[in-house]
C-alpha cells in the first residue's frame, strides 16, 4: 500500500496532537513526505533507509548522527505484515522510548482506517460502473466478454434480478444510508447496486420472488425509520447474460412506475402485471387517443369522480349495496351517478364490454395525471 503525502500529513499531525513531540513520515525511499516541522518535509532521512533494510526499529541519539536524522526513534511500519512506511519521533530516545507503542498503533489504525475507506470507494465506483455499463449504457459493454468479467469482478451469468427502487422524496446522497444497504443486500461479493439521489439500483441474486420480498421490504423498513425516507420498488425478471440484464432492468422500470403511480403499492414484479404489461408501452403513443376518446366529454372533476366510483364498483363486483356503503352515498344516487357516467360517454358500466372499455379508459387517464 502506498500512503501518499497528504494522509501521511493528516496522521503526524493526528499524532502530535496526542504525544507533543515532533513526528515524521518517511516514505519507502527514505524522504520525509509529512513532518510536523515543514522545514523537513522533502529532505532524505538516512535512518528511515536503515530501518527499511534491517526492518527494526532505529535509536538516534545525537543529531546528524545519519544524514537528515535528528536524535529521536524511527520505527517500521507494516500494512498486511509488509513494511510500507517509516515513522520518526523527534527527541530524547530516554524521553520518547515511552510513545513507541502508541505511536505505531495510531498509526496503523490510522493507515488502516485509510484503507478501508479507500476500498469502500473503489467498490462504491466499480459497482456504480458496472451497472451504468451494463444497463444504461446503450453501446452496452458484454459483460461476458472474459476481459471485462476479469476488470470488473463481475460474472453477469450468475442468475439476478434487477430491483429499480425510487425515493418518493429527495434526499442527500447519504455515506451512512450506503453503508446501511451494504449491510441489507444479500451476498455482497455478487449482489450490486448504486444509490443516487432519487433511485436505488440492485442487482440481487435473490431471484425467488418470496425471499427477494422479504429482504426488500426490510430495506425499504430500514430506510424509513432510520433515515425518514420513503422507497418503492419494481422487480424485473431473473437474467444471466447482459441482454438480459437490459430487458430486466426495462422491466423493472415499467413496474416500477405501475407500482408508483396507479397500484400505490411498495414492490411490484413484473411478472404480476397485468393490464401494465398491456399499457405502459402504449402510453406515449395510441392510449391517450383511446383516452380522448371515451372519456373526452368528461371535466377533470368528472373523470376524478367516475374514476373513484368505478373503483368502488369493481372492488365489490358490480354490488350496488356494498359500493354505495363505502362511497357513503343512497343506492339510488350511486344508479344515477351510473347511469351519467352511461349518458356523458356511451358506455354503460353495467355492461361487461362497456365496462372494460371505461376501465382501461380511466386507467390511462390515472396515469397521465399522475405523470403530469
Amino acid at each position: 500500500m502506498k500512503i501518499s503525502s497528504k494522509l501521511a500529513q493528516n496522521i503526524v499531525q493526528s499524532i502530535k496532537e496526542i504525544i507533543q513531540h515532533e513526528i515524521n513520515f518517511m516514505n519507502m525511499e527514505g524522504i520525509i513526505i509529512a513532518s510536523t516541522d515543514p522545514m523537513r518535509i522533502g529532505q532524505q532521512h538516512e535512518g528511515a533507509l536503515k530501518v527499511l533494510k534491517t526492518k527494526r526499529s532505529l535509536s538516534v541519539k545525537n543529531d546528524d548522527e545519519f544524514k537528515g536524522t535528528k536524535k529521536g526513534i524511527n520505527l517500521p511500519l507494516y500494512f498486511e505484515e509488509e513494511i510500507i512506511a517509516v515513522v520518526g519521533i523527534t527527541g530524547n530516545p530516554e524521553d520518547v522510548s515511552k510513545y513507541v507503542h502508541i505511536l505505531t498503533k495510531m498509526t496503523e489504525i490510522l493507515i488502516k482506517e485509510a484503507y478501508l475507506q479507500e476500498v469502500s470507494f473503489n467498490t462504491k465506483e466499480n459497482q456504480r460502473i458496472i451497472i451504468e455499463n451494463l444497463l444504461y449504457n446503450t453501446q452496452s459493454t458484454d459483460f461476458e466478454n472474459v476481459s471485462y468479467r476479469d476488470i470488473y469482478k463481475y460474472d453477469v451469468a450468475i442468475p439476478r434480478r434487477v430491483v429499480q427502487g425510487m425515493f418518493l422524496t429527495d434526499h442527500a446522497v447519504d455515506t451512512a444510508l450506503y453503508k446501511y444497504l451494504q449491510k441489507m443486500v444479500p451476498d455482497p461479493s455478487q449482489t450490486i447496486f448504486a444509490l443516487n439521489r432519487n433511485t436505488l439500483t440492485i442487482l440481487s441474486t435473490l431471484t425467488k420472488p418470496a425471499l427477494l420480498r422479504l429482504n426488500l421490504s426490510a430495506i425499504q423498513e430500514l430506510v424509513k425509520n432510520s433515515f425518514g425516507l420513503e422507497l418503492v420498488f419494481g422487480v424485473g425478471s431473473v437474467c444471466t447474460t447482459s441482454a438480459d440484464s437490459r430487458k430486466s432492468f426495462s422491466e423493472a422500470q415499467k413496474s416500477l412506475m405501475w407500482a408508483k403511480n396507479l397500484l400505490k403499492v411498495p414492490i411490484q414484479f413484473y411478472e404480476d402485471l397485468d393490464l401494465g404489461i398491456l399499457l405502459l408501452p402504449e402510453l406515449s403513443g395510441s392510449a391517450p387517443l383511446f383516452e380522448s376518446k371515451i372519456l373526452g366529454r368528461l371535466s377533470d372533476k368528472e373523470k376524478g369522480d367516475f374514476m373513484v366510483l368505478l373503483k368502488s364498483y369493481e372492488k365489490h363486483n358490480g354490488s350496488i349495496t356494498r359500493c354505495a356503503n363505502e362511497l357513503f352515498i343512497h343506492k339510488n344516487t350511486l344508479q344515477y351517478r351510473l347511469n351519467s357516467l352511461y349518458e356523458k360517454t356511451g358506455y354503460n358500466p353495467r355492461e361487461l364490454h362497456d365496462y372494460t372499455i371505461l376501465k382501461l379508459a380511466f386507467l390511462i387517464y390515472e396515469i397521465g395525471l399522475r405523470n403530469r
